[in-house]
């Protein structure tokens, strides 16, 4: 009998902060999220000892009176929602009301707050006690966090050592810093500042702050806006890519949160541009009415769910290679070294001037331009049947061809004494890409292979074959029929005006399809131009005459996007005129 007890509050109240404060980022991250809920706009966080021994965030936000700071420290108790109907319309980065008690269940806390009219109040938190006093007006909040985990010794133990505490606390903060630009927040660490942004609500000018001079120029704005949500934001370019996702920064009405949906299509849309090993650095702020956004899904609320998630993930995918495409994307011959921080202070000045006015890309209208098609015959690629192009002009200047090495690589110069080094294959793989795209849009030719092909697949991707793989291979112009148990003949495929082997294609489709666990036409489509553009491109090895050499080059730079081939590999590697008189000593001449 009596099995059934009700927990004590204090007990209750550190379980609770096992789902909500699992390491010093965690308090952070509620503090701060709670001065901006109160229209901080400066915001400063202390740590010591990685946030063990103290933690410090003092905003000048609207403050609390003593009623109110004496109920903040109660479960469930805020001032964020009242009623059912709010629970469904969250415009506040907090509304559980757990943060501060379940902050205040770990650790020792003090709260000096004030609404900037009669007088302050002070609390103090140790344990269950609870002291109450005055405190100077000042209009905002301190909050200091001491002894964080002194009664639950196996979560202080389960911490990692301070490197990875204070990398943990500075991406949080930096994700906050980027999702509000409006608010100056003030990192300081040992007493060292980390990081200041100025709140001026200059995305561009948080960024600079945050990952530096390099990262800030080599971002592309972006910017969309439909009846259902908003998008504003910035993109990498290719030069800083990372070798991970963890830099695919995605913010939700000002809240940083993971949505596996969008950063797929982020990293689906980035494929022309980056090769698969290579992942986008973005900031992407999504602006969707409450009503469609379900933040009440985990404890931490790193992630949410909205309906019209793939309305949005579709609207990415165009998105995002439109607006890149007229970008200069060319590879820079060599990446600036990374300066000491005084050295940064010191050209912060020179580069004010280009947050409050970054580059702006103007697009550039449609054009129809003949020009020849390249086509291999045996070592040489003269000039091939004359085609017609639709293609849009490169942000680039006319390159001349000056010599071939290695048969791989195009030497090419501009008028500015810059010069290029060109991959053949993948400038080649780009425009037949491109050209076949724009066949295959205009409707699909069938044919039977003119000599029979028979595929051979192991018993397993046979039971693979169902209606929808049947469905995707005929939109993707193959038929096939079966010719035996695990024989497959090849009853049609597309037409083209080039000759390609169409059983690799046929293989190669069937490979993607049958083995990949994302089955997106867009992407299988994608696989299979690219897969063609491949075989039927000039290759390493391959020698070529200067003329032949000029015209790939001119056709390259019609290209939607030149700077890649459809694998994401880059196409043009670009050495300036300062580069080369750099490496020679001559800058100083």
């Amino acid at each position: 009998m009596n099995k059934i007890k009700e927990l004590d509050v204090s007990l209750a109240n550190q379980i609770a902060a096992g789902e909500v404060v699992e390491r010093p980022s965690s308090v952070i991250k509620e503090l701060v999220e709670n001065s901006i809920d109160a229209n901080a706009k400066t915001i400063t966080v202390r740590l010591f000892d990685a946030g063990r021994t103290f933690i410090s965030v003092e905003d000048d936000g609207d403050g609390m009176e003593r009623q109110d700071a004496e109920l903040a420290f109660k479960r469930h108790a805020t001032s964020k929602i009242a009623t059912t109907f709010d629970l469904f319309r969250i415009k506040t980065l907090g509304f559980r009301g757990e943060a501060l008690p379940s902050i205040a269940a770990v650790a020792d806390v003090e709260l000096i707050t004030s609404p900037g009219e009669l007088i302050g109040t002070k609390i103090n938190i140790n344990g269950t006690d609870m002291e109450i006093s005055n405190a100077p007006l000042r209009k905002g909040t301190a909050i200091t966090v001491q002894n964080l985990f002194y009664n639950t010794p196996a979560r202080l133990k389960h911490l990692k050592n301070d490197y990875i505490e204070n990398a943990n606390s500075l991406e949080v903060l930096q994700r906050i810093a980027l999702a509000h630009p409006e608010v100056s927040i003030t990192y300081i660490n040992e007493d060292k500042e980390i990081f200041m942004t100025t709140g001026r609500g200059d995305l561009l000018e948080v960024i600079y702050s945050l990952f530096g001079a390099f990262t800030a120029r080599n971002m592309v704005s972006i910017n969309y806006k439909n009846p259902d949500f908003k998008i504003s934001g910035y993109l990498g370019e290719a030069e800083i890519a990372k070798s991970n996702r963890y830099q695919m920064i995605t913010l939700l009405n000002g809240r940083s949160v993971y949505m596996p949906k969008v950063n797929k299509a982020i990293i689906d849309a980035y494929h022309d541009f980056l090769p698969p090993t290579r992942f986008p650095f973005v900031v992407l702020n999504f602006q969707i009415d409450p009503a469609l956004v379900d933040v009440n899904v985990h404890p931490s609320k790193k992630e949410v769910r909205f309906s019209k998630e793939d309305d949005l993930r579709f609207v990415l995918l165009d998105l995002i290679p439109s607006t890149l495409r007229h970008v200069n994307q060319s590879f820079t011959a060599s990446r600036p070294k990374v300066q000491p921080a005084v050295a940064e202070e010191q050209i912060k000045e020179q580069l004010s001037f280009e947050f409050n006015n970054p580059p702006v890309s103007e697009y550039v209208t449609t054009a129809e331009v003949p020009l020849p098609k390249l086509v291999i015959e045996d070592e040489i690629v003269p000039y091939g049947e004359e085609k017609e192009i639709i293609c849009k002009p490169s942000s680039m200047k006319k390159l001349y061809a000056v010599a071939q090495l290695q048969l791989t690589y195009i030497i090419a110069e501009d008028e500015d004494g810059g010069f290029y080094i060109v991959d053949q294959h993948a400038a080649n793989e780009r425009i037949n890409y491109e050209l076949f795209q724009r066949e295959l849009n205009k409707g699909l030719t069938l044919r039977e292979p003119l000599i029979p092909q028979l595929i051979e697949l192991t018993p397993a991707d046979v039971m693979r074959i169902d209606e929808k793989v049947i469905n995707q291979l005929t939109s993707l112009g193959i038929s096939l029929e079966a010719f035996g148990l695990t024989t497959f003949k090849i009853t049609a495929v597309p037409v083209f005006k080039e000759s390609y082997d169409e059983k690799i294609y046929v293989e190669d489709v069937l490979e993607q399809i049958l083995h990949s666990d994302n089955r997106d036409f867009t992407l299988l489509r994608h696989h299979a131009i690219s897969t063609m553009a491949c075989k039927a491109s000039v290759r390493a090895n391959d020698r070529l005459d200067l003329s032949s050499m000029q015209y790939l080059l001119d056709t390259l730079l019609t290209c939607d996007n030149p700077y890649a081939c459809p694998h994401g590999r880059p196409t043009i590697v670009h050495f300036s005129k300062y580069e080369l008189e750099k490496m020679f000593k001559r800058t100083g001449i």
